[in-house]
C-alpha cells in the first residue's frame, strides 16, 4: 500500500514538472513572437509612413510665441530641430526651428506707426551739396542706457535724411525688433558720440566701404562698427520678395543690425516656414517665406540657448 502511494506521488510530481516545463516553453515562444511582431510593425511604420509621422510631429510640436506687439497677438507654429547651421565667423546662431505665419500676421508685420515702408523716405528732388555725406544731426546726447548710433546719407541719393532717421529708429525700437532682444532702446546721436554708424550709399561707395567683403555692387554689409546699406537694394528689393518692397526694407535694416550684435547667418529650416531674419534673403529664401523681424532670434534669446529646449 505504501509503495502504491509512493508511486502515485512520484507520478504526480513528474506530471506537474512536465506541465510547468511545457507551459514555460509556450510562454517563451509567445513572448518572442510578440517582440518580433513589434519590430516588424516599427519597421513598416518607419519605411512607409514616415512622411505622415513627420506631419504629425509638425502638428503636435507647436508652441505659441509670446506677443511681440501690444496691438495684436502673434501665434506661430514651431517645429523643433536642434541642428545648428555652419559657422560664418560670428558668435550667435538661432536654433533650427520652423515658424509659420498666417496671411493676417504677414500684413500686420508691415505696419509700423509713423513710417511708410513702401515709400522708404525716397524723394523726387536731390539737394545738391559739395560734401559726400549728409550727417543727421541730433540733439540726443550719448546715453549708456541706450544703443547710440549715427546716421549718414550719401548726398547724391534722393533720400530724405530726417525721414530716414525716423524710419530706422522706428524699426529698431519696435517691440517686434532688436530692442526687445538687447533690452535697450536705440537713438541717433552725432557721429563722434556713436557706438556704431549707419550709412546708405550708392553701390560703388558700398563696395569701397565694405572692402574686403565682396558686395559686388548689389549687397549691403556690416564692416567693423559700420553698417552700409546699398541704395540699389533699397529700390530694387530681391527676387524672392517679388513686389513686397516693404518686407525687404524691413529685412535689410534688421539683418545688418543683427550682425552688429553678433548674430550669424542661418538657412531656411523648412518649406513655407518664415525665413529667419539672419538668413541671407537677398540671395534666396530657399523655399521659406520672406520675413523682416528677428522672431527666431527672440525665441533663442527667451530660452537663452538651444540646449534649454531639450
Amino acid at each position: 500500500m505504501e509503495k502504491r502511494k509512493t508511486l502515485l506521488l512520484f507520478n504526480i510530481l513528474i506530471f506537474t514538472f512536465l506541465s510547468i516545463f511545457v507551459l514555460s516553453e509556450k510562454l517563451n515562444i509567445s513572448g518572442n513572437t510578440i517582440i518580433d511582431n513589434n519590430e516588424e510593425i516599427i519597421a513598416v511604420d518607419n519605411s512607409v509612413d514616415i512622411t505622415d509621422n513627420e506631419k504629425v510631429i509638425t502638428n503636435i510640436t507647436t508652441t505659441t510665441v509670446p506677443s511681440l506687439q501690444d496691438s495684436y497677438e502673434e501665434e506661430m507654429e514651431t517645429n523643433i530641430n536642434f541642428q545648428l547651421p555652419d559657422s560664418d565667423g560670428v558668435d550667435i546662431y538661432t536654433s533650427k526651428i520652423s515658424i509659420y505665419s498666417t496671411e493676417e500676421q504677414t500684413i500686420l508685420s508691415k505696419i509700423i506707426p509713423g513710417i511708410s515702408l513702401e515709400q522708404g523716405c525716397v524723394i523726387e528732388n536731390i539737394n545738391e551739396i559739395e560734401n559726400q555725406w549728409i550727417n543727421v544731426l541730433e540733439a540726443n546726447v550719448y546715453n549708456e542706457e541706450k544703443i547710440n548710433f549715427s546716421l549718414s546719407v550719401e548726398s547724391s541719393l534722393p533720400i530724405d535724411p530726417s525721414c530716414f532717421s525716423n524710419f530706422i529708429t522706428s524699426i529698431l525700437n519696435d517691440k517686434r525688433g532688436w530692442t526687445t532682444i538687447v533690452g535697450k532702446e536705440f537713438q541717433v546721436v552725432n557721429y563722434y558720440d556713436a557706438d556704431f554708424h549707419i550709412f546708405i550709399a550708392n553701390p560703388d561707395t558700398v563696395d569701397e566701404m565694405c572692402f574686403p567683403l565682396q558686395t559686388n555692387g548689389i549687397y549691403s554689409c556690416r564692416n567693423g562698427n559700420q553698417i552700409i546699406y546699398n541704395y540699389f537694394r533699397w529700390l530694387a528689393g530681391a527676387k524672392d520678395f517679388g513686389l513686397d518692397i516693404a518686407t525687404y526694407r524691413l529685412y535689410l535694416i534688421n539683418h545688418e543690425v543683427g550682425h552688429m550684435f553678433g548674430w550669424g547667418h542661418t538657412d531656411c529650416p523648412s518649406q513655407n516656414a518664415l525665413a529667419p531674419l539672419m538668413m541671407q534673403q537677398s540671395k534666396t529664401t530657399g523655399g521659406c517665406i520672406p520675413n523682416g523681424w528677428p522672431i527666431y532670434e527672440r525665441i533663442t534669446y527667451l530660452y537663452e540657448s538651444v540646449d534649454n529646449f531639450k
